[in-house]
C-alpha cells in the first residue's frame, strides 16, 4: 500500500520539472507569426478521477472515475504566456466502501499560470497555479463536506484555426482527502 505523503512530493517535483522547462522555453523566439493574443474563453468534458479517504476506512479506498465538465476564461497579453481561471465540475460518483454505500461531489475554481512553447503547427503548453476545491462525502452514517486550497498543475496540446481552437488536457489537483485528475477535450474561442 502506498502512503498519501510520500505522493505530494513527487507530484511537486514533476510539477516544477514542467514549470522549469516551460521557463526555459520562454527564452527561445516564437514560432507562429500569426498567434493569436487576448481574451479567450472554452468549455471541455472529460473523465475525471476521484481519489478520497475523507470518512472512509483507510488511505484511498474510495477510487472511481465519472464524467467531468469544466470552462474556462483567459487572458494572453504574449504568445507564449496565459493566465488563465476555471470552474471544474468533477462529477459526482458512487460506490461502497466495505460493504458501505458512498457518493463523493467535487468541485471548484483554479486559476493557472499557463506557458505555451514555441512549436510549429500545434501549441503545446503547461500550466501550474492554485485550486479551491470543495468535497462533500456522503456515507451511510456520516456526511462530511470541506473546502481546501491546494496546488495544481496540468499540460496538453491544442490547435488553432483562426479564433478557434481545440485542446486536450491533464490536470492533477492537491487536495487534503484526495487528489482529484482531470483528462479533457474542448474548444476555446479568442474574443480580441
Amino acid at each position: 500500500m502506498r502512503h498519501r505523503h510520500s505522493v505530494r512530493p513527487e507530484f511537486a517535483r514533476r510539477s516544477l520539472a514542467l514549470l522549469g522547462g516551460a521557463l526555459a522555453a520562454l527564452a527561445l523566439p516564437a514560432a507562429h507569426a500569426d498567434d493569436l493574443i487576448g481574451i479567450y474563453g472554452g468549455a471541455s468534458i472529460g473523465q475525471s478521477r476521484i481519489e478520497t479517504n475523507l470518512g472512509t476506512v483507510g488511505p484511498g479506498s474510495f477510487r472511481e472515475n465519472h464524467s467531468a465538465w469544466k470552462v474556462d476564461f483567459g487572458i494572453r497579453p504574449i504568445p507564449m504566456v496565459s493566465a488563465e481561471a476555471e470552474f471544474i465540475e468533477f462529477g459526482h460518483p458512487t460506490g461502497n466502501v466495505a460493504g458501505n454505500p458512498e457518493d463523493v461531489d467535487v468541485k471548484g475554481t483554479a486559476a493557472f499560470g499557463v506557458f505555451t512553447l514555441p512549436i510549429p503547427v500545434v501549441d503545446v503548453f503547461v500550466k501550474a497555479g492554485v485550486a479551491r476545491l470543495n468535497s462533500t462525502v456522503n456515507g451511510a452514517l456520516f456526511h462530511v463536506s470541506t473546502d481546501n486550497t491546494g496546488f495544481a498543475a496540468g499540460a496538453g496540446v491544442g490547435y488553432r484555426m483562426g479564433p478557434w481552437g481545440i485542446r486536450g488536457e491533464y490536470e492533477r489537483f492537491n487536495a487534503t482527502g484526495g487528489n482529484p485528475s482531470l483528462y479533457s477535450v474542448g474548444f476555446t474561442y479568442t474574443f480580441l
